[in-house]
């Protein structure tokens, strides 16, 4: 017995079969299946054998799903990787507050626009194998761009994880590359001394001071900010992104809620155009970044200095806006951190700040409590980032002194007689 012919595959279809039903009126007919399974006959109409053909095509195309449309790409094997990483980011953006946040889209479209489109932009999905991907990554890694590797894996990783949704490849060619590894080189960690933290405080304050120019003196709330930072832990820019809602300045014990941070974003402008421009985020870094500190005395007396300035926080009730009432810029106050300790022979980023905290309650405390102050989910990544690394072993001689405790003579007594 001979075997039947094959099912169509969803969302495929069969011969087009066009016939002249009438003088000058040409229907096209065919069988079509359905990603349900279901099979149907599709027919459509022209004045000519061409003409009804075409308009079944296009017919078929939209029950399928592989037209265009609302700007959606339909993803196959064929695709050009451009245009199906535009549907990713598309689809990225999409998601709103509950998926990506702007941050993160941003760093994503820079490793893109600079890597993966010129790199593997012009290959068809089928084409993008662990060889094309270890080539790509390899190349970053010859470059010493390391984090930049590790970003482009994690970016095709889900451009291609979107294409085995879409049932384009079978697999994620990129989880069969050669894994990304940075060189285990751990840095020094930069931290500040006690005699730099007099230091810097002073020197804000005097450079905060300074005689006004052209009679107006810009209030920068440097020291206030530096002191919010110094006594937290925070990023810089959940400091910024700080709002008067945040804090809770009256109870025994005085905190702020980290719920937020300030970023780049594209919004758009009057006229619906997009532009980039700074925004507060309404989630910070990571999920378990967002937590409650309790507040020293001098972080307390910075926020009050900063509120009773009664400057214009904006829409968003900002506790450091800029003077005209937006999100103040990171980028700004680095350049003013900069400008202060000019000559004191004292240099500071502000990331400096966090690490300082860090290690100073992992040697006070211990790392889990630096970890908790910082909103790490695990005191590995504390350790690991913002932990100075001791060179002197613990003193543990009692502990030691037990490996003998038990023995009738040391070698010490044997030499003594005893």
């Amino acid at each position: 017995m001979g075997r039947g012919r094959p099912p169509l595959e969803p969302g495929r279809w069969g011969e087009i079969n066009p016939k002249e039903v009438r003088p000058g009126v040409w229907r096209a007919r065919t069988k079509y299946r359905a990603f349900t399974g279901a099979t149907s006959e599709p027919e459509a109409f022209g004045k000519s054998r061409g003409a009804a053909k075409r308009k079944l095509e296009d017919k078929l195309h939209a029950m399928s799903g592989t037209g265009a449309a609302d700007g959606v790409v339909p993803i196959t094997s064929t695709t050009k990787m451009t245009d199906a990483i535009d549907e990713w980011v598309r689809e990225r953006k999409q998601e709103g507050e509950d998926g990506i946040t702007s941050q993160s889209l941003i760093t994503y479209g820079s490793t893109i626009k600079n890597h993966v489109r010129p790199g593997l932009g012009k290959l068809r999905v089928r084409e993008v194998t662990p060889v094309a991907v270890n080539r790509l990554l390899a190349a970053l890694h010859a470059a010493g761009k390391y984090d930049t590797a590790r970003q482009a894996n994690n970016v095709l990783t889900q451009i291609m994880g979107m294409c085995v949704r879409y049932g384009a490849i079978a697999t994620n060619p990129v989880r069969d590359a050669a894994p990304v590894r940075k060189p285990r080189r751990r840095k020094e960690i930069r931290t500040l001394s006690l005699d730099e933290v007099a230091i810097l405080r002073k020197a804000v304050r005097v450079w905060e001071d300074r005689p006004a120019k052209r009679g107006v003196r810009n209030v920068t709330l440097l020291p206030e900010i530096v002191d919010t930072m110094l006594g937290t832990g925070l990023r810089i820019g959940e400091v910024l992104a700080l709002r008067e809602e945040d804090l809770d300045l009256h109870s025994e014990a005085p905190t702020l809620t980290v719920n937020g941070t300030v970023v780049r974003a594209e919004v758009p402008d009057a006229n619906g155009d997009p532009k980039r421009r700074l925004i507060r985020q309404t989630k910070p870094k990571t999920d378990s970044s967002v937590h409650t500190v309790t507040l020293p005395g001098f972080v307390v007396a910075a926020i009050r200095t900063a509120l009773d300035l009664a400057l214009d926080g904006g829409p968003d009730g900002l506790l450091f806006p800029s003077t005209a009432g937006t999100v103040r810029s990171p980028g700004r106050v680095r350049e003013q951190l900069k400008q202060a300790l000019h000559g004191t022979g004292v240099t500071v980023r502000p990331h400096d700040f966090r690490r300082t905290v860090a290690d100073h309650l992992d040697e006070e405390v211990d790392t889990k409590t630096a970890a908790a102050q910082l909103g790490h989910s695990s005191e590995a990544t504390t350790l690991r980032h913002y932990v100075r690394r001791k060179n002197i072993a613990p003193d543990v001689r009692t502990v030691l002194d037990m490996l003998i405790a038990g023995t009738t003579d040391s070698p010490a007594e044997e030499k003594s007689g005893n």
